[in-house]
């Protein structure tokens, strides 16, 4: 199974594959006293589809808490390195919240605009994933963003 969002106007589409929303369970905070996790999103633009083929994270060397997770940003550049030399390109993050539905947070729409301003890239928009406690796809926000405008993405159907 994968999930498909089309990405406004452009004819295009964004897949989250299979592995990673397997991924994504995996880290859900089902548990109270489970911490925010997170990581990077990885993937290929294949023809009309920007495909999600990749989730990571998180690491031993993130900090993580109920309400919060800080990423080691020098492992991840190392990983985005070491992912683009295999054919994979950063798109973007991944990040948990405990709630229903998640909701991005001011710090998440913040550090988006934040990331995509300062980081080298030929991308329009960085994505970005929040995973919730509910089952998918209504337990993904999922969305883009520039360094002053974001724009959430609404799922047309899984595949």
């Amino acid at each position: 199974m994968s999930i498909l969002y089309p990405i406004g106007e452009s004819g295009q589409f964004l897949t989250l594959e299979q592995n990673v929303l397997d991924h994504f369970v995996k880290w859900r905070q089902l548990d109270l006293k489970m911490p925010e996790a997170g990581g990077q999103l990885f993937g290929a633009v294949e023809g009309q589809r920007v495909k999600v083929k990749l989730a990571t994270g998180p690491r031993r060397s993130d900090r993580r808490g109920r309400f919060f997770f800080i990423a080691d940003r020098l492992a991840e550049r190392l990983e985005i390195s070491a992912l683009h030399k295999s054919g994979l390109h950063y798109l973007g993050d991944w990040h948990t919240h405990p709630q229903y539905v998640p909701i991005p947070s001011g710090t998440d729409l913040s550090s988006m605009a934040d990331l995509f301003a300062r980081s080298k890239h030929d991308l329009n928009a960085f994505l970005m994933v929040i995973v919730g406690t509910a089952e998918f796809p209504e337990g993904l926000h999922v969305s883009l963003h520039e360094a002053n405008a974001w724009s959430a993405l609404n799922v047309e159907r899984e595949t």
